[in-house]
Formats: structure tokens, sequence, C-alpha cells
């Protein structure tokens, strides 16, 4: 007997939805950009999925839909490790800087999130693209794991220096949606001729409100704290180190959110039924399930830390006109390890009005990455940016991770 996998592969599927994982690399416009101008507009929006194992023609298969031929799903299964990431993060933000006091200059942003991370053991994927014929008389582990995905909006309010890089910002969450795993342990173990399942769990799942999670729905509240701050090394050079935090808070989740717990052993041997024409005994409802398997969720209120980002930077000139850097980062979210990123900035033209770079990524979700920006002002009053911090992911389907990241800014 081999069990159905169509759980599985839908629980998956939710999973592997490509988006943005890590920050690409940012250019930003000038001191001097900011001093001409009193009010400053920025708009930016983001996108970046990674992956160490996934391989990107396997997330498009499961994008687009239809049939998911064998040699694709064995590709992604010989690039598995014992410790295998997916994630992504989406992130659109406007924020507005104008006059202040003194040099600093007062700040409001809004902005909506979404973020996923996933780590998941090798024999998890084989069960869920290849099914449990292959596990018979032996058992599939399917823990340890963990899964996070949330939606969330940001109304903030703080201060900027611009000169310095300087800022803070505190923001009020408005928690849209949340849906987090942590499976401590799970296996199962299918007996021969596939007679007997045995499956062990422990863990837990909770979940906000299932009964709207639309963008604009209101489902938790909370608070974060945002900024940046850096300084020279020297005062020799001009080489600097910059801390920053990203969102570090919590989300209570209402009343009606929702919490299951299992620490059970269930084991199927077939179903006995004492009367074949006694139908209404014989057949078996959603209800009847639910309760014989124990998965019925307790309404629970709970509160969540966000998946907030701390980041390094060491920055300094190369020369005229170019500027490195070397970045690591950290991002709370499951299956994501500290990222390192050297980068590199060059200046272009003699009036400096664009700035190309690349970028050289390891850790995060996923491994090594190959990136570049470019930004270019126009006139007095724009400056537009683009970047990636991937760019193989978009030629090579036997890639990991792709993103994209743009930005507008426009002096008033």
């Amino acid at each position: 007997m081999v069990m159905s996998r169509s759980w599985a592969f839908s629980a998956f599927l939710l999973l592997l939805l490509p988006a943005r994982a890590q920050d690409t690399l940012m250019t930003v416009p000038g001191v001097r950009f900011y001093a001409a101008h009193d009010h400053i507009l920025i708009a930016e929006a983001s996108a970046d999925y990674n992956a160490n194992s996934i391989r990107n023609e396997l997330v498009a298969g499961l994008w687009k839909g239809g049939f998911i031929d064998r040699d694709l799903r064995e590709r992604s299964r010989d690039a598995l490790r014992e410790r295998n990431s997916v994630g992504y993060v989406l992130s659109a933000r406007v924020s507005y800087i104008g006059p202040g006091t003194g040099k600093w200059r007062q700040l409001t942003s809004v902005s909506h999130q979404e973020h996923m991370g996933v780590r998941f053991p090798r024999d998890l994927y084989n069960l869920t693209f290849f099914g449990n014929a292959n596990y018979e008389g032996r058992r599939a582990d399917l823990g340890p794991a963990a899964f996070t995905r949330t939606q969330y909006q940001t109304i903030g309010f703080g201060a900027q220096r611009v000169d310095l890089g300087h800022y803070f910002r505190v923001d009020l969450v408005l928690g849209q949606s949340i849906d987090a795993v942590n499976l401590k342990w799970a296996g199962l173990y299918t007996g021969v001729d596939g007679r007997v399942l045995r499956a062990s769990v422990l863990g837990d799942h909770w979940r906000s409100d299932t009964a709207s999670s639309s963008f604009g729905q209101l489902n938790g509240l909370g608070l974060a704290v945002s900024g940046r701050w850096g300084m020279r090394i020297s005062r020799h050079n001009q080489a600097r180190v910059d801390f920053e935090v990203q969102d570090l808070g919590f989300v209570g989740w209402g009343r009606k959110s929702l919490h299951l717990h299992k620490d059970t052993i269930l084991e199927y041997t077939g179903l006995r039924v004492a009367s074949i024409l006694d139908l209404d005994n014989v057949l078996i409802g959603e209800d009847q399930l639910l309760d014989t398997f124990g998965l019925r969720y307790t309404q629970d209120p709970f509160t969540k830390p966000l998946p907030f980002l701390l980041r390094a930077t060491l920055s300094a000139p190369l020369g005229v006109g170019w500027s490195g850097s070397v970045q690591v980062d950290q991002r709370y979210l499951p299956g994501y390890i500290p990222q390192l990123t050297f980068g590199a900035l060059r200046s272009l033209g003699a009036r400096g009005l664009a700035v190309a770079g690349g970028q050289l990524s390891m850790g995060g979700f996923g491994g090594i990455r190959l990136g570049a920006s470019a930004q270019r002002r126009f006139g007095e009053r724009v400056v537009v940016m683009l970047s990636s911090p991937h760019l193989p992911g978009f030629l090579l389907g036997g890639t990991r991770g792709a993103g994209l990241a743009f930005s507008v800014t426009v002096g008033i």
C-alpha cells in the first residue's frame, strides 16, 4: 500500500511560493541630494526567494501548476542535504523625510511585509514527491522541521540624520496572518506490503483567524522598532561600521487564533467493518477523521516575535570612484543562517550621476549567489535604483534563488 501524497504535495506547494528572501545590494542617494531638498519621498519594493537545495526549475513548475515529471523531481532530490532550507521575503514601503530640528529630520513610513522560512529534512521531500513505497519496512524521519509565514503592515514614525545615515523608527504593526509550525519530531513507519502505518509526532501549529486573511484584515496588533547607527573607525580614513535592526518587535494575535499541540503515536492496520449492509457505520466523514486523529484546533490567542533582521556592515573607499563593503546579517526565520556578503560600488561618469555595483553572498537560506545593482540620478530631483541579489537565477533553471529590488527617490 502506498499512502496518498495529496496532503503533502499541497503543503509543500505552499512552502515554495517564490518571492524575496534576503536584502539586495542597495545604493542610496548622496548626502548632497538630501541636503538640497526639504521634502523627500521614497517608494521601494523587493521580492527575493532563495533555497539551498530546491532548484528553481521545480519551484517554477509548482508555480505554473500541472504535472511535475519524475526527472525534474529527482534533480532536486539529488541536491538535498541533511539541512535543507527555503524562504522568501516580500516588501513594499513608502517613506517620507521632511524638515526637522538641527541635523535630524522627521521620518514617516508605511509598509507591507510578507516573510516565509522553512527548514526540513531529506525524508520529508522524498515522502512528498515520491510517496512512501521506498520506505517499506523502515521509518521516514520527517522532523525536526519548522515553518513560518507571516503577513503584516506597519505604520511608523521616527527621525533620520541623513549626513551620517542614522535613523530610528517606531512602528505600529497590523497583523494580517500567520501560519507557524514547530515540529520537534515526526516519523512515519511503513510496514512490509504497506499493511501497517505507524506515525509519531511531537509539535505545535499556530494559525491566525482563518475566516479572513486578505490584505487589510486585522487579525493581530503589535509594536516594532527599527534603526541604524554607524561611526567612523578612524579619523584618518573614511572606513566606517554600521549596525542596523529592522522590525524588532512582536504581534499579539487575536482571540480567534488557533493552536494545535500533538504528542502522539498513531497506528493504522486497516478498517474493520462489522456489517457490510450497515452503510451508516461504514462511511467515514470529516468530523470522524478529525476526532480519530486528534486534529481539533483550540481557539487560543498567542504572541509571536516578528521576523526581525540584524545587520552589521563595514565599508570603506577603495580608490577613486570605488568603494567596498563586508556585511553580515541574520533573520529570525526558520532555515536562515548568518549571511556574509562582499560588495563593491563604482561611480560612473565625471558628474557621478550613475553608480553600478556587484556582490557575492553566501549563507542565509541558500548558498553562493552573485548579484548586481545600478543607480541613476535624473536631473536634480529623481534617483532610480534597480538591483538583484542573484542574477543567474533568471537565466538558469538549475540554480537556486532569484530576486529583484526597485526604488524611486524624489526630492520636492
